[in-house]
């Protein structure tokens, strides 16, 4: 009997061998920053990844910081990382950490912007240089005929000094502009909001800026906000160009804020693609260079609705994925009782199958009748939740930034988020479930009680503070909320 049962258990880690899933490979991903073009680039990394259930992603962000970057690859390279995908802040200064980690043995992808020297295992990325010669031509078809001596004047919107693409679009367009325009820049360092601060400082200050170039789409869409909320709106139009052509950027140009884009690919799908050839020891480019183009509206729409298709039917396919390798998990498993089954009691084994091919023939129809004709339902569902998402984020952001500010107000409000008073009330009720002076009152109110709590501030002091009309009205609201009198510490 001993031995029956030692019989049993071999047959039974024989099984749990042959239904074993494939070798897994951990790639580190260092990111530089977490704008929309990397964003895009993590989606596509993510979605090439349904084709490659062998490997997995562990991404981290520096938000800008080469200190960061640097800690985060040594970390990767601690915990021994399969493989290394890095999209350097700004080449000299991430150039060591990425030859510790080839050094170490691990295979580096940098992708986006390169790092000087050659010790890295593979390159993906857009000619920068070629990026700024298309902003040149771009700017010299806008310059007047030699007949009317007028030179053209432009405001360069630069990405983070230090980084490779700053750098190279930067000298890409000086070295293929014309003389006679006469070149100013600002430092936007990627950022929408960035951008938007320093061209409106710089358009308060210069009114005969005839171009704009930004060196990504965010900051294109960030100057053509401090244009139109500059003087300048009502006296001349400003044509904008932006660089990546994203979606946000695609959107622009269809929407008039800006008049065309270079493209510049993120390709994620090329990198996981690259990272699946050099795990498995199969051939691969090492070197590779994306092309790039100018897109105006003509182009921008069909490009944008093409994104959009692909993204609808790549996120399906992704759920769609996911729903069946969980549903053949719980078949294997229950094919592992079965076998068990068989062994132990025949007698149970018809029932078991019985009870399988129910199950089966349930999840055929969940699958065709119930899972299928929601999918599409589920992905705009989410798709509204994460944009309401950010809007809460950020009407809690502004909120919190100007709780003491006596401006604060739902006007205040609307001309932040752009939105009109009723859209504003509509959209708060449904992403925090309150309306926006609610909420300012609750935010105050709470921000009041902690001043009352942990300092030795008066309650005229906090009411005062917390720009409410007098003291008396703030013990009513606080009463209110609280459901007792204010007291102080």
């Amino acid at each position: 009997m001993k031995n029956f049962y030692i019989g049993i258990l071999f047959l039974s880690f024989i099984f749990v061998g042959c239904t074993a899933r494939q070798p897994q490979y951990r790639i580190g991903v260092s990111q530089c920053l977490d704008d929309a073009w990397r964003q895009k680039m993590n989606y596509e990394m993510e979605r090439e990844l349904l084709l490659h259930p062998e490997m997995t992603l562990s991404r981290r962000i520096a938000y800008g910081s080469n200190e960061l970057q640097c800690a985060q690859i040594d970390s990767f390279i601690s915990e021994r990382v399969d493989l290394l995908i890095v999209s350097p802040n700004e080449a000299e200064q991430v150039k060591p950490a990425v030859t510790r980690a080839y050094r170490a043995g691990i295979p580096v992808i940098v992708a986006d912007r390169r790092v000087t020297g050659d010790e890295w295992t593979a390159f993906i990325g857009g000619d920068n240089y070629k990026v700024g010669s298309l902003m040149a031509q771009w700017v010299n078809s806008h310059l007047p005929s030699p007949a009317t001596r007028r030179t053209l004047a432009i405001l360069e919107v630069a990405g983070l000094p230090g980084s490779t693409p700053a750098t190279l679009r930067h000298q890409g367009m000086m070295d293929g502009i014309n003389p006679r325009i006469e070149v100013h820049s600002v430092m936007g360092s990627w950022y929408r909001e960035e951008a938007y601060a320093v061209v409106s400082e710089f358009l308060a200050k210069h009114h005969n800026i005839d171009l704009i170039v930004a060196h990504n789409d965010l900051m294109a869409i960030g100057a053509s906000e401090a244009v139109k909320d500059s003087e300048l709106s009502t006296k001349k139009n400003i044509p904008i160009m932006g660089v990546d052509g994203i979606k946000p950027g695609l959107q622009a140009i269809v929407d008039g804020k800006i008049e065309c884009t270079a493209t510049y690919s993120s390709r994620g799908d090329m990198v996981i693609e690259a990272a699946a050839h050099i795990l498995h020891k199969e051939p691969f480019v090492r070197d590779t260079v994306l092309e790039t183009a100018l897109v105006d509206v003509t182009a921008a729409y069909p490009m944008l609705k093409q994104d959009e298709a692909i993204t609808r039917d790549l996120e399906t396919l992704h759920i769609v994925q996911t729903q069946t390798e969980n549903k053949w998990k719980q078949q294997q498993l229950d094919r592992f009782i079965l076998i068990l089954f068989v062994v132990f009691f025949f007698t149970l084994f018809l029932i078991t199958l019985g009870y399988i091919l129910f199950k089966q023939r349930k999840i055929q129809t969940e699958i065709k009748h119930e899972i299928l004709p929601q999918l599409e339902n589920m992905q705009e569902a989410i798709q509204l939740s994460r944009k309401d998402e950010a809007f809460a984020e950020r009407l809690k952001q502004i909120v919190e930034e100007h709780l003491t500010d006596p401006n604060l107000s739902v006007e205040y409000l609307g001309t932040m988020l752009q939105l009109s008073r009723t859209q504003l009330f509509r959209r708060a009720k449904t992403a925090i479930g309150k309306g926006p002076l609610d909420y300012i009152r609750e935010r105050r109110l709470i921000r009041a009680d902690e001043l009352l709590r942990t300092t030795d501030m008066t309650i005229q002091q906090v009411s005062l503070e917390f720009c409410f009309s007098s003291p008396g009205y703030f013990t009513k609201c606080y009463k209110e909320y609280f459901g007792h009198l204010p007291s102080v510490r």
